[in-house]
């Protein structure tokens, strides 16, 4: 599956992430991502929402975010906590493209799920993609809306050539969801805490933008 999850900044305000400029935009701390998703706002998750998410404290945690905390958080999204802290810390630049909340513009309190990629992009010229749709909102099309929104959005760097996404064997929807924009399977890897996933990658400029099944 998409690691850490399978369908997987002090924040005061939200401004919108231009495109175009992705490297200045990953240094701005108060980010809001729209790239041509239709339904879908991607709000990046700062370092300190990410810390009072992890030790609990749903008080603080709201008070930094125009949404509504989904009932299921943190307990499920623990370990993508634990994985993205560390590298916030390490790279604050690349923090907006960590962890970003599917928060739906109809209705800005509800957040259909969450994404970002596993890290800034790499010496290769790669960036992994996670992602993960709460079980209400699945199979109405929103992992591929905000998976192609971030990839249109990051494809504007040059430093980035490929797109990577990890996916657990029997993970058909997900499995579907890659393929159907073009990634073809390179190889498998052994998780420790996800198991036995097939790795799917896509360079840069090939990716297919049609309308595929819903995911």
């Amino acid at each position: 599956m998409t690691k850490p999850a399978i369908r997987t900044a002090t924040i005061s305000t939200a401004t919108t992430i231009d495109p175009a400029t992705i490297k200045t935009a990953t240094i701005n701390t108060a980010t809001s991502l729209n790239a041509g998703s239709e339904r879908l706002d991607l709000v990046p998750m700062s370092l300190e929402l990410m810390e009072a998410l992890l030790r609990g404290d749903l008080q603080t945690a709201q008070q930094m975010v125009g949404y509504r905390l989904p009932a299921d958080w943190p307990q499920v999204m623990e370990l993508v906590l634990r994985f993205r802290i560390p590298l916030a810390r390490e790279h604050p630049e690349a923090t907006p493209l960590l962890l970003l909340a599917m928060v739906l513009r109809t209705d800005p309190e509800i957040v259909v799920g969450r994404l970002g990629f596993h890290g800034p992009v790499d010496e290769a010229g790669m960036l992994e993609i996670g992602y993960e749709v709460s079980p209400a909102h699945r199979r109405q099309g929103y992992a591929r809306e905000a998976v192609v929104a971030m990839f249109r959005w990051a494809q504007r760097d040059p430093a980035v050539l490929r797109f990577r996404a990890s996916v657990s064997p029997g993970n058909v929807p997900s499995r579907n969801l890659v393929t159907g924009l073009g990634f073809v399977e390179v190889g498998s890897q052994w998780d420790d805490e996800d198991g036995e996933e097939t790795l799917f990658e896509l360079p840069v400029g090939q990716i297919s933008w049609s309308i595929s099944p819903l995911g």
